[in-house]
């Protein structure tokens, strides 16, 4: 049997889009215009990851008081709710017996934080968070360890993600890479990369179910 791992902001839960305004906020309260856009460069990364991306494309930035008030942005603003189609795959891949895991860039606490507003804490095998590993993605490091959780081969593994990043970390250990892009669409170096893209969970059910 295979294994699925779930990337969680933007693939799990709708949780990546308020990410925008928190930065543009956060940004702006140092005198910084549209940290938001940069977002999509730092999808899947580790907080470690991200920090250093913004140190260095936005010198002079107090990266602890931006990490701070962003955080508390989102904390004030965010509604947990789950991707289209997403509860439903998960329901439907644990009821055929499929080991599941999430492996996110975010904390653990957030991770179950998030899970927990859902009532979705006892639906995954394993969870890794960003702090797990030594490298964030796109290293591979993440879903080698949510692996090895399940108990499962990486070639036997698939990973739904929404970041080019996890994408790329994916693929680097032959993992199947499904893309369900959320806030940017994927290049076509990344959508080469891919096993499979699809709009929404919705899609990836019914692919789901013809693997099953």
């Amino acid at each position: 049997m295979f294994g699925v791992i779930f990337d969680m902001d933007g693939t799990l839960f709708d949780t990546q889009r308020i990410c925008m305004p928190a930065w543009d906020f956060a940004g702006e309260n140092q005198g910084f215009k549209n940290v938001g856009q940069h977002i999509p460069a730092v999808c899947g990364m580790s907080d470690v990851g991200w920090q250093k991306y913004l140190k260095d494309n936005f010198p002079g930035m107090d990266v602890l008081k931006f990490s701070s008030e962003a955080r508390q942005y989102v904390i004030d603003n965010l509604i947990v709710r789950y991707m289209p189609g997403a509860e439903e795959l998960v329901n439907f891949l644990k009821s055929k017996g499929v080991k599941l895991a999430i492996a996110s860039g975010s904390s653990q606490d957030s991770i179950k934080h998030h899970l927990g507003e859902v009532g979705g804490t006892d639906y995954f095998d394993a969870i890794v968070g960003g702090a797990d590993v030594e490298n964030g993605k796109p290293a591979p490091d993440i879903f080698l360890l949510a692996a090895e959780k399940l108990g499962v081969a990486p070639a036997d593994c698939f990973v739904l993600e929404d970041s080019e990043n996890g994408i790329r970390a994916a693929h680097a250990v032959g993992m199947k890479a499904l893309g369900i892009p959320d806030i940017a669409l994927f290049s076509d170096e990344v959508k080469a990369l891919e096993t499979a893209e699809f709009p929404s969970m919705v899609e990836a059910m019914e692919y789901f179910k013809k693997l099953i």
